[in-house]
């Protein structure tokens, strides 16, 4: 399967973007009713730029869509997703025949810049271009399981293979439910699934064979959608193309609502930043929940502040911003938070009178694509969704300030909503008392995060509760952590920025303020993961570590901005010493990748089987070698995979028949026996010695009191016997 590719990697995203860009680009002019003259016209660098940028993401957003919602149906295939986007591409070129353009689009006029021309902006767009390629582009060869980033590629290979998220598995539904307490881990606190075959592969045997992969899965089927194409390689070169389009979408964001000089700062400090590079390599979700996060709140701040004979139309911007926005319900299951800002604009633009005719394409998508996650969730992600959730509801049960405080706030919006619907304009009058309020608080709770919980820790009623005897309970040092990566220097840096934010809030910056405040806050008070650095550091991804670095850029920005001497020697020292800072906490991380030459190792290896053959691992570990490198051997090699798990639970009768089944169906069955390990439990079955295995590779340290620095060697060893008729 592994070798199946029909393009190079960097090919596989060039088509990627070309197939997404010509469609998105077709889809704009449809909307605005225009099209034939895009491009057409003399116009800015930026204004080509910006839209360029909309069209791809349009085309990533409706093709995305439409591989998911195939893969959820089971009919999903490289050739029917081709005739999909042949289909829609022509469709659109057909209406563009049949319009007469008019004018030509004119999108909505940036702030002006404020220190540099504007001429210096390509320049530095294209030097970034580069920088961000080397940067980005050389991801962790992270296709072992037992983790999150390998259950993604290799459930991307899945997918490509078999055109479905959930899998039925021939081999799998052949074997006697009374070999799985012996062959699958039990699980005791799930609801749904009472095993799984490897991590994050769930069971639920009352419920038959089918295997439910965990998470949600927009992410891997996009990852099949490259690997399909260019097999496992442009499936890890993927997060990459995500973490730069997520990059520029934080680029236009700001640029928006503070020009380009303060987003190019903004830019440089988020690709300099350790933790940026190092999820712009490894295969998990938050680089594309980034991108899709960015881009909604870039395209809302272009709809609110658009005019009416503003081309693209408002309606473009709706439709891209709620797409965006919603599809990351498709991607992660704590983004519903995201409905409290969400809800305040609807109730805001209801009672303000702001609410017109246009607001459908915003609302709609993203009231669908919702509807949709849930859907997905209770079909596709059964174990997943029920346990998260009911995790979350015993969670606001045992610390129930928190529902109580929701049920308050929300009690209040809406009593003002409801006493003062017609004249929620006149509010405005309080708007400084608010922002003041805002600015008091962030600040308090700066001081608090940084000074005060690490030491002294959270009041009782909201201890702690992800521990074991084994990992201890860093939550209470969440600020102080984030500082490992940004200096304390950009923590404080982007608190004064987030007050600064906050005090100038306008329509176009208001939604990005409030999500930026809420998911920091969220997950600076509970990090909600395992403690292992720099691997928990995935939460802030998305939200929070871009909005501290925004919020610091705009500060330095607002600073320099006086035009004093003494603003501009503080501005540009500060921007040297932050950016110097970020650059510094990174050393290390910019060329250490995970795992190298694991591809060429496991290949070599995985072609020591017979093809079509049966392996049977020794390893009762938690985790061990037949989750780590039986994942792949499964779902990259084609191979079938099982793990003795306890010995004791075997019932050595059908376990001998079946390998009797297997071995009369041609198949050959292997026993892979690692370093203390279980013997053989059929003792009247013959082993043959085949040859013994190393695979050896190196990785980053995991600590859990400091920063990682060291890379060291990961080994797995074992001898490979075959079973004897």
């Amino acid at each position: 399967m592994i070798d199946n590719a029909l393009l190079p990697g960097w090919a596989t995203l060039a088509l990627i973007g070309v197939a997404c860009g010509g469609l998105g680009w077709l889809l704009l002019g449809v909307l605005a009713q225009t099209g034939a003259r895009i491009g057409a016209d003399k116009r800015g660098f930026f204004a080509v730029f910006q839209l360029v940028f909309a069209a791809l993401a349009l085309g990533v957003l409706v093709l995305g869509w439409m591989a998911f919602a195939l893969a959820e149906l089971g009919l999903y295939s490289l050739p029917t997703l081709a005739l999909i986007w042949l289909a829609l591409t022509a469709v659109c070129a057909f209406l563009l025949k049949r319009q007469q353009p008019d004018s030509p689009p004119q999108p909505v006029t940036p702030v002006p810049s404020r220190f540099l021309p504007a001429r210096f902006e390509p320049i530095f767009l294209l030097l970034w271009f580069l920088v961000a390629l080397w940067l980005f582009f050389r991801p962790h060869e992270f296709i072992i399981g037992g983790a999150d980033a390998g259950v993604y590629v290799n459930l991307a290979a899945s997918i490509a293979e078999n055109g479905r998220i959930l899998i039925h598995d021939p081999t799998f539904e052949q074997l006697p439910p009374t070999l799985y307490p012996a062959l699958l881990r039990q699980q005791t606190v799930n609801p749904i699934a009472d095993a799984y075959l490897f991590p994050a592969f769930y069971v639920a045997s009352q419920a038959g064979p089918t295997i439910m992969p965990q998470f949600y899965h927009l992410h891997p089927v996009w990852q099949a959608v490259a690997f399909g194409l260019g097999g496992v390689y442009a499936a890890l070169l993927l997060t990459g193309l995500w973490s730069l389009l997520g990059s520029l979408a934080i680029y236009l964001t700001v640029r928006q609502i503070a020009g380009w000089e303060t987003a190019a700062l903004a830019l440089a400090g988020l690709s300099l930043n350790a933790v940026q590079q190092w999820f712009a390599r490894y295969p998990t979700t938050e680089p594309l929940t980034q991108f899709l996060l960015w881009t909604g709140l870039w395209s809302l701040g272009m709809w609110l502040g658009a005019g009416q004979s503003e081309r693209p139309p408002r309606r473009a911007w709706a439709l891209l911003a709620g797409l965006a926005l919603g599809q990351l319900f498709l991607v992660r299951i704590d983004f519903y938070f995201i409905w409290l800002i969400l809800g305040l604009l609807f109730l805001w633009q209801l009672g303000s009178g702001q609410l017109r005719r246009d607001a459908a394409w915003f609302y709609l998508p993203l009231g669908l694509l919702t509807a949709h996650s849930f859907l997905h969730g209770l079909t596709q992600s059964r174990p997943y969704f029920y346990e998260i959730f009911g995790y979350g509801i015993s969670l606001l049960g045992r610390f129930w300030l928190i529902p109580a405080t929701a049920v308050l706030f929300t009690s209040l919006v809406l009593f003002i909503f409801a006493r003062y619907r017609n004249r929620l304009a006149q509010l405005g009058r309080y708007r400084r008392h608010v922002l003041a309020a805002g600015v008091i608080i962030v600040l308090l709770l700066g001081v608090y995060g940084w000074f005060i919980r690490p030491v002294y820790g959270a009041p009782s009623i909201l201890n702690d509760w992800y521990s074991t005897n084994q990992i201890p309970r860093p939550d209470h040092e969440n600020l102080r952590r984030l500082g490992w990566y940004l200096s304390p220097l950009g923590v404080w840096l982007g608190i004064g920025g987030m007050c600064l934010l906050i005090w100038r809030a306008n329509r176009r910056s208001a939604v990005m303020i409030g999500v930026g405040l809420l998911f920091s806050l969220l997950y600076l008070w509970r990090i909600q993961t395992n403690p292992h650095h720099i691997y928990t550091m995935r939460r802030y991804v998305p939200v929070t570590l871009p909005f501290f670095i925004v919020a610091a850029a705009a500060l330095l920005a607002w600073l320099a901005g006086w035009r004093k001497p003494i603003s501009l020697i503080l501005a540009g020292s500060l921007a040297l010493v932050w950016l110097g800072g970020l650059g510094w906490l990174a050393r290390g991380f910019v060329t250490q990748v995970d795992y190298p030459g694991l591809i060429d190792q496991m290949t070599a290896f995985s072609q020591q089987f017979a093809p079509d053959a049966v392996l049977i691992f020794n390893d009762p570990a938690p985790i061990g070698q037949g989750d780590f490198i039986g994942t792949p051997l499964k779902f990259l090699y084609g191979l079938d995979v099982f793990t003795l798990r306890d010995p004791s639970a075997l019932d050595t009768a059908v376990f001998t028949r079946q390998i009797d089944q297997w071995q009369a169906d041609g198949r050959t069955v292997y026993w892979l026996a690692v370093p203390d390990g279980p013997d053989w439990p059929l003792a009247a079955r013959p082993l043959q010695a085949i040859a013994p295995y190393t695979i050896t590779t190196t990785a980053l340290e995991g600590r859990y009191d400091r920063r990682p620095t060291a890379v060291i060697p990961t080994t797995w060893p074992g001898t490979i016997w075959q079973v004897e008729p």
